[in-house]
C-alpha cells in the first residue's frame, strides 16, 4: 500500500513539474516574441536566471487602476508574492525558440551584456568575395574579418591608412550581418498566480554600453500572454576610461 502510495506521489510530482515547465517555456516564448526584434533570427539568452527583486513599497495609486478588475486581489497576491526559493534557473534547460544561451566555460565569471571590444580574423586582401562573404556570415561570435595585404603590420592599425580603413569596413560589415549580437536578453524565474492566469517576472535587456530592465505583470488571455503592468524600472551603464563605450574596439591574436 506505501510502495503504491509512493509510486502516485511521484507521478504526480513528475507531472507538476513538467506542467510547470511547459507553462514558463510558454511564457518566456511570448515575452521574446515581444521584445525580442521582429528581424532578428534568433536572440542571445543569459542562461543564468535573474533573481526576483524584493518589493519595499506599497501598491500605488496608479498601480490600483491597473488591478481594477475582477482579479484585483489575484494581482495583488502575486505583486507582493514572494519566491518559494533562490534556486537559480538555467534557460540552457527549456525549450525556448530562437534562443542561444551565451556561452562561458563554467567557473568563469558570467557574461550579461554584449562585450565592448571585437576580435579580428585576419584573410588575405584578394580573398574572393563569395569566401569572405562566407566567412563574415559564420566567424566565431564577437569576431570581424579583416582583409589584410602581407606587409601590413597588423599592430599598426592607426597609422596604415588602408588598414585602418579596411577595420572600419570590416566592423560595419559584422555589425549589419550580426544584429543580433548586439543585445542580450535576461530572465528571471517566473512566479505564477494560484490560479496560473498571472505571472510576474523580471526582464533585463544589454546592450553593449547600456541596457535597462523592469518588471511585469502577465495576465493569460485565450493562451496568450499580455502584459498588463510594468514597475521596477532599472538601467545599467557602461563607463571606459581610456575609450568611449561604443567606438570601434578590437583585440588580435598573433
Amino acid at each position: 500500500m506505501k510502495f503504491n502510495l509512493f509510486i502516485i506521489v511521484s507521478i504526480f510530482l513528475t507531472l507538476n513539474l513538467f506542467g510547470q515547465k511547459s507553462e514558463i517555456e510558454n511564457l518566456i516564448n511570448q515575452i521574446a516574441y515581444d521584445e525580442v526584434p521582429e528581424s532578428f533570427d534568433y536572440y542571445f539568452l543569459v542562461p543564468k536566471s535573474l533573481e526576483q527583486p524584493k518589493i519595499y513599497d506599497s501598491i500605488q495609486n496608479y498601480h490600483i487602476e491597473e488591478f481594477r478588475t475582477k482579479d484585483k486581489d489575484t494581482i495583488t497576491a502575486l505583486f507582493y508574492q514572494k519566491a518559494e526559493n533562490e534556486i537559480e534557473v538555467d534557460w540552457n534547460n527549456y525549450n525556448l525558440k530562437k534562443a542561444k544561451c551565451v556561452n562561458y566555460k563554467k567557473g568563469d565569471y558570467q557574461p550579461t551584456s554584449p562585450p565592448t571590444r571585437k576580435n579580428i580574423q585576419f584573410v588575405r586582401y584578394n580573398i574572393g568575395q563569395k569566401e569572405y562573404d562566407s566567412l563574415t556570415k559564420n566567424r566565431k561570435p564577437h569576431t570581424i574579418v579583416v582583409k589584410k595585404k602581407w606587409l601590413w603590420r597588423k599592430n599598426r592599425f592607426w597609422e596604415n591608412k588602408k588598414l585602418h580603413n579596411e577595420l572600419i569596413k570590416a566592423w560595419e560589415i559584422d555589425e549589419a550581418i550580426h544584429k543580433e549580437e548586439k543585445f542580450y536578453f535576461s530572465f528571471s524565474k517566473p512566479l505564477f498566480s494560484k490560479d496560473k492566469k498571472y505571472a510576474r517576472i523580471s526582464i533585463f535587456i544589454n546592450r553593449r554600453c547600456d541596457g535597462y530592465g523592469f518588471t511585469a505583470i502577465y495576465k493569460k488571455d485565450n493562451g496568450i500572454w499580455k502584459r498588463i503592468l510594468d514597475y521596477n524600472y532599472s538601467s545599467s551603464l557602461v563607463m571606459m576610461t581610456h575609450a568611449s563605450c561604443g567606438d570601434i574596439l578590437i583585440s588580435y591574436y598573433d
